[in-house]
């Protein structure tokens, strides 16, 4: 496999704060986050143009000898995963080699380099290789993929599966490559993704595996480093807060570092990047979800300090990713993809003299030879801009019609920034500007005196529309009329909400897709595992099935020991949670009374609609700390009616509880059948599953308005995420609804919200402290509430379209636009079918077989990871073809 030459890259010079924008006119002068966040990187941006294949999702990246060059290895939601090479002298990618993700082919994390940069190995992920490459003048070929252990699906949970974080060393038996296997077997099944405990030796003269390293403990090893002498490798437990140490001339594991005492569990947990200091004997682990990095002695391997690298104090969330050395080892830069920051630390006395503003989320940074320049790997570029050429919008006229150059993940970018490190005060400027941008020194609004009465939120959690689908054509707010799909004859009760009690017509998600968007809506953020992992579920068949979808509620056997809950050791969490676990765990240490129905919650065996026998094992909502969720309450499934089979199971228990005096303070209701199964032939259409949606809506709130409990209540209503949908104003622009008597007074809120800022404002009304820096920072939404209560109770509406679950729903036909494709597509899942595609089916069930969705927009915020493949099955192509589109 040959790279390609002349690729090209467009610079964006950035001097201090101030940079040239890869943005149309119609974009906001500088970018920002679904936060509100302002992302201005410092240094130059080395960005490849839109519509070129590669650099989306770059997850890992490693400077080559010289310095000269930067190879970076990209593993988004695409059907291209890459190998990206950067020449950082003349500020050009000059090549790449693609990985079809539809054939199982993937980069993942992991890079190194020979001495002589003249060759180079990428890691393979789920494909279960490691990609030997040759470096020449700029051009990439790949000589040889390497397998990490005999085929991966033979394994039985013993296996050296997923190879991750790569180091080369200089070791007494010769050069050597150490691999750590992130997985021992095949994802799926019983075992989800089974840890790894596997660190596999190449030898890189021959590129031929010599041996396999045991490290005893399942514990996910994900990064590894030599020491300078090379006589110690080291490699990051990912779920074991822990570092293995290996005997290089032995190949033997000879000992653990744990990096958290029992007395402060938290003071380490999620370790992943490793970095050797090349002057002293050292090693700096970071500590991705204790906003931590662990030094290590390397000559005695033992723990000696731990450095908090937090912005400002406060809570966690800087997800601290990625490490680099200065030449003179005096310096550690920490690339900190929660603050879009690199933390610069003083390593003589361990504290952190500033920090440098990068793009959005950096995941790798590198130390310069010349002591005077650091580069670094963004995921987001800061130019990022409308997507025009999207394969399923009616733009014709682009320069690459080909699939990938008009394929939506094609078009959102990472970057590469080089800096020159600054001056002491220059750094102390970037560090204030970084601390505004972030939002970090804001003062909020304070809570309204009148909101002490509120003891009760409801929290109502939807699935996957933007502002215009929903409320566009409404006579007030921000909205285009000419992209809503669902008006008064679906979607009557949550129109009249809106108008009723206060329209949010800048409030937007921060997720993507659900696998982070019921992490951001539950615990306002998501970890660095999901950000790594998650695109790999999202990303066509075959890399799609390489790791199981492990977000939400798991089996008890698939949750970690090694990985306690903040607070109590006794309970385990997933991979995806943080440290301090989710709301209802904020709720169960503040003494806050709640219940759930549906969220993070499993259906149990044989269960139905009728009959779901639903339970959880996420922390606080396991049963041995006390009937928190609703048994009677369906988990997710658009099989289920959302007003049939779920409100009235929640509308029974909230009625008991009136009856007792007992309502929980807090309460999380899943209704997410407005996600719809778009054409897929025999299901409802998607208007009547939004009427089911709708209606389920009116009649929660319509029983609460009529309650007792009305004047102490509001109920607050958005999306997990908007599905990349059509919005004139940004694909990540949703619906928020703040139900409350003090609500009602039909407001216009034009203020910047995120999913973080109703989380923020739950939290602000149930006495609950801040989980992460984005709900900590995120504005309150009291601006909408008023100081005397509205007791005019809401009576449900019941939408013209009949909604699924009742009689005579209307379904769609095998003849529907796009019918053949969407009887492919996974709509089980939340997400798992391609969200453009479902998108266009639901535009073209509405609008006709004929009509041309327009395509997302991504002009305010500045990433998007949407999950299409055109050819992520067999035939959609023709399909959509056949079907005249």
């Amino acid at each position: 496999m040959n790279g390609k030459l002349g690729l090209g890259a467009t610079v964006l010079a950035v001097v201090g704060i101030s940079f040239a924008l890869l943005v149309s006119s119609a974009a906001a002068a500088t970018p920002v986050t679904p936060a509100g966040w302002r992302v201005h990187p410092y240094g130059t941006e080395i960005a490849i143009p839109q519509g070129t294949p590669g650099m989306q999702g770059p997850s890992g990246g490693a400077l080559s000898p010289s310095g000269s060059q930067l190879l970076v290895a990209s593993s988004g939601a695409s059907q291209t995963e890459s190998a990206d090479l950067f020449d950082l002298d003349s500020g050009e990618r000059t090549s790449f080699l693609p990985y079809d993700a539809a054939k199982g082919e993937s980069a993942f994390y992991g890079v190194a380099w020979s001495p002589d940069g003249t060759r180079a190995w990428v890691s393979g992920g789920g494909q279960q290789v490691v990609h030997a490459l040759a470096v020449d003048d700029g051009t990439l070929t790949e000589t040889a993929t390497i397998p990490t252990a005999t085929p991966c699906a033979a394994q039985t949970g013993d296996g050296a599966c997923f190879p991750a974080g790569i180091a080369y060393g200089e070791t007494p038996i010769g050069p050597r490559l150490y691999v750590a296997n992130n997985l021992s077997g095949p994802a799926g099944g019983t075992a989800g993704n089974p840890s790894g405990s596997k660190v596999t030796v190449i030898d890189p003269a021959t590129n031929a595996v010599t041996s396999t390293i045991d490290l005893g403990q399942h514990l996910q090893p994900i990064a590894v480093a030599f020491d300078r002498t090379g006589r110690r490798a080291f490699v990051t437990n990912w779920m074991g807060r822990s570092v293995a140490v290996i005997d290089t001339a032995t190949e033997t594991k000879t000992g653990e570092i744990q990096l958290s005492p029992p007395s402060d569990p938290a003071q380490a947990d999620h370790p992943v990047a490793i970095a050797a200091n090349p002057a002293r004997d050292e090693l700096y682990v970071a500590n991705a979800s204790s906003d931590t990095v662990s030094v290590i002695d390397s000559q005695h391997p033992r723990l000696i300090d731990t450095i908090d690298v937090r912005l400002v104090h406060g809570p966690l969330g800087a997800i601290p990713n990625a490490l680099a050395v200065s030449p003179d080892g005096d310096t550690l830069y920490v690339a900190e993809a929660g603050e879009n920051s690199v933390a610069v630390v003083d390593l003589n006395s361990r504290r952190v003299k500033g920090f440098i503003p990068t793009a959005w989320y950096p995941t790798a940074v590198s130390a310069l030879p010349d002591g005077e320049r650091i580069a670094v790997v963004n995921t987001n570029a800061s130019g990022a801009g409308p997507n025009p050429c999207n394969g399923l919008s009616p733009v014709t006229d682009c320069d690459d019609p080909s699939r990938d150059g008009q394929y939506p993940p094609a078009m959102i970018k990472g970057d590469v920034q080089l800096l020159t490190v600054p001056s002491d005060r220059e750094l102390n400027k970037l560090t204030r500007s970084v601390r505004k941008s972030n939002q970090a020194t804001a003062r909020g609004r304070k809570k309204p005196h009148a909101l002490s009465a509120i003891k009760h939120v409801i929290y109502v959690i939807k699935e996957n529309r933007t502002y215009d689908q929903m409320f566009g054509d409404l006579p007030k707010g921000n909205g285009d009329p000419s992209l809503t799909l669902f008006g008064d004859e679906s979607a009557p009760n949550q129109r009249a909400l809106a108008q009723r009690f206060g329209v949010f017509d800048n409030f937007y998600a921060d997720a993507e897709v659900s696998a982070d968007g019921h992490n951001w809506i539950t615990q306002a953020g998501a970890t660095d595992y999901v950000d790594k992992t998650y695109p790999i579920n999202y990303s066509p068949s075959s890399r799609s099935g390489q790791r199981a979808y492990d977000f939400e509620d798991l089996p008890f056997g698939q949750l970690f020991a090694t990985e306690p809950l903040l607070g109590d050791p006794a309970i385990p969490r997933s991979a995806a949670a943080q440290t301090g676990g989710y709301l209802w765990d904020d709720a169960y240490q503040e003494d806050v009374s709640f219940r759930d129905y549906g969220e993070y919650a499993s259906f149990g065996p044989q269960g139905t609609c009728a009959n779901p026998h639903a339970s959880s094992n996420t922390t606080h909502l396991a049963a041995a700390f006390g009937d928190h969720v609703s048994s009677e309450y369906p988990p997710y499934t658009t099989s289920c009616s959302d007003h049939v089979d779920r409100e009235p199971v929640w509308e029974r228990e909230f009625h008991r509880y009136e009856r007792h005096g007992n309502l929980p303070a807090l309460q999380i209701v899943r209704l997410g059948n407005d996600h719809t199964n778009g054409t897929s032939p025999g299901s409802a259409t998607p208007r009547s599953y939004v009427a089911d949606n709708d209606l389920a809506v009116g009649r929660l709130v319509e029983t609460v308005s009529h309650s007792r409990y009305w004047k102490h209540t509001a109920i607050l209503i958005t999306e997990d995420d908007a599905q990349n949908g059509p919005d004139h104003v940004d694909a990540h622009r949703t619906i928020a609804l703040v139900v409350s008597p003090y609500t009602q007074y039909g407001r216009v809120d034009p203020t910047h919200y995120d999913t973080a800022a109703m989380v923020a404002t739950i939290e602000g009304l149930l006495g609950m402290p801040p989980m992460t820096v984005t709900d900590s920072r995120a504005a309150r939404m009291w601006a909408v509430f008023g100081s005397r209560p509205r007791m005019r109770a809401f009576d449900a509406i019941k939408p013209d379209v009949i909604p699924f679950g009742d009689p005579g729903y209307p379904t769609n036909r095998a003849s529907a636009p796009m019918a053949r494709a969407a009887a492919r597509w996974n709509l089980e899942d939340a997400d798992a079918a391609p969200e453009i595609a479902l998108n266009k089916s639901i535009w073209k069930s509405i609008h006709g077989r004929h009509s041309k969705m327009p395509a997302p927009r991504h002009e305010l915020i500045i990433g998007s990871q949407p999950n299409d493949e055109e050819d992520e099955e067999e035939g959609l192509v023709e399909a959509i073809d056949a079907d005249g589109d």
